[in-house]
């Protein structure tokens, strides 16, 4: 049994680390202290056996803040959140503490081991042996800022609970959710439902499926596809580059997902086999432009089914279909994202930087309000005993909230395009220097030709 937890730090860095930390080991001055405290304290040699438990992912255990800080002034992120700071708390007397830490390395790199800096410490000062946690806020890999999210943290608390199966130790059962308790369920549904990673792989599993003639033909299919496979318990988890999270196939998309269903659709599939499936991925399908040619030699009766196919506007769909890789299907949805992002700018034509920053203050201001008008209604909802009353503040409240949820994606729309626009004033400052320094390179070569001469 494992219980979890996850807080962000806004101020005072190097507390956060030397919270986690021998505090006698560093010291830091400036305004990282929060982050530097919490790393103290979680590496604390009384509380860690000498730093026997102490892991760095993605970072050095001794530089962890240092290599923090560089990612953060490497992308221009060093305000706001700074970092988070969590913990995985076991039974007592249920883990040692190397199967702790070993939990808690592996908890951290499926979470976040694919973008994050995480260091990661196993404390033995308690009865019950727990994880400590310091992840650094920004992506070392694109600068993005990592969202604690309700369905971020049901992920946290999911492949908690599957670590915990896989060592064989108790979980905390999900209680039916009361009226004003979390139903972290639904929450991570919501995030497979959303997450590319998920989802693509989910379409790969289920073409390999279609197109396998049995059961290990299914699994080198998948292999050729980038997919790493790993049977724990009869039950199949993959996971594919550049993520290290394992996605549990059954226990993430049903059973029908088993082992022994997954025999059985394989032996059922009445779907049209292909030569090579491997080097192809299932995806939404994209097609190629295909002329019609009404002069084929294929006898009098085609070339006049083509004929009258011509004047209905309707021609037979025998198009050719192409299949996608994982990394085009990601610079597809990216093209689809810039596509929205450039339609909102036109749709409330925004011009400049200046007009952007207004309509992102004025909506934040709108959702606010909106946000408090929503409080009072479900405050009101709880006093309420009769049902036509209260049927009435339902239906407000889901128009209130579907009101926000377009608001707040118009905000995400503003900050990812203020995003892009300060990489590309970066990237466009580099190239004028690069131009200059060729340029004066140039002019010294010119002017020693001259003197030599």
């Amino acid at each position: 049994m494992a219980t979890t937890s996850l807080w962000k730090v806004e101020n005072r860095l190097d507390k956060v680390i030397k919270y986690t930390t021998n505090a006698e080991k560093t010291e830091n001055k400036n305004w990282y202290k929060d982050l530097h405290n919490a790393i103290e304290y979680t590496k604390a040699d009384f509380k860690t056996e000498k730093q026997l438990y102490v892991t760095g992912v993605n970072c050095s255990e001794d530089n962890a803040l240092q290599d923090m800080i560089f990612t953060k002034k490497r992308f221009g992120k060093t305000k706001g959140v700074l970092a988070y700071h969590g913990f995985q708390s076991f039974a007592e007397g249920e883990v040692t503490a190397e199967q702790a830490h070993e939990i808690g390395v592996k908890l951290a790199e499926e979470l976040w081991g694919d973008k994050y800096e995480v260091i990661v410490s196993t404390h033995l000062n308690t009865k019950h042996y727990h994880n400590h946690y310091v992840l650094n806020s920004v992506s070392f890999i694109d600068g993005r800022k990592y969202r604690n999210t309700r369905e971020n943290y049901a992920l946290m608390r999911k492949i908690s609970d599957d670590l915990c199966r896989e060592y064989k130790l108790s979980v905390i059962e999900e209680k039916p959710c009361g009226k004003h308790k979390i139903d972290y369920t639904k929450y991570y549904t919501s995030y497979i439902q959303k997450s590319d990673y998920y989802t693509n792989a989910k379409d790969d599993i289920d073409y390999a499926i279609s197109q396998a003639y049995s059961y290990k033909n299914f699994k080198n299919i998948l292999e050729e596809m980038g997919y790493t496979i790993t049977i724990r318990a009869n039950k199949i988890s993959v996971c594919r580059p550049p993520y290290k999270r394992n996605i549990r196939i059954e226990r993430n998309f049903g059973e029908e997902y088993s082992i022994k269903n997954i025999e059985d659709r394989i032996l059922n599939a009445q779907v049209p086999k292909v030569p090579f499936p491997e080097i192809e991925t299932k995806s939404k399908r994209y097609y190629t432009k295909q002329k019609y040619n009404i002069n084929k030699n294929r006898g009098s009766l085609y070339k006049l089914y083509l004929y009258y196919c011509y004047l209905l506007k309707k021609f037979p769909n025998n198009r050719r279909k192409i299949k996608m890789s994982a990394e085009m299907r990601k610079d597809i949805k990216k093209m689809d994202v810039i596509s929205s992002e450039i339609k909102f700018l036109c749709r409330n034509n925004i011009k400049t930087t200046e007009e952007l920053f207004l309509y992102k203050k004025e909506t934040i201001d709108k959702m606010n309000k909106k946000m408090h008008t929503r409080t009072i209604l479900r405050r009101k909802r709880q006093k309420t005993t009769d049902t036509e009353e209260r049927q009435k503040l339902c239906n407000d409240i889901l128009a209130l909230s579907n009101s926000i949820f377009e608001l707040k994606k118009e905000v995400g729309y503003c900050e990812d395009i203020e995003e892009r626009t300060q990489k590309m004033k970066e990237n466009i400052n580099d190239i004028d220097e690069k131009e200059k320094e060729i340029q004066k390179g140039k002019e010294k070569i010119k002017n020693e030709r001259i003197r030599f001469s």
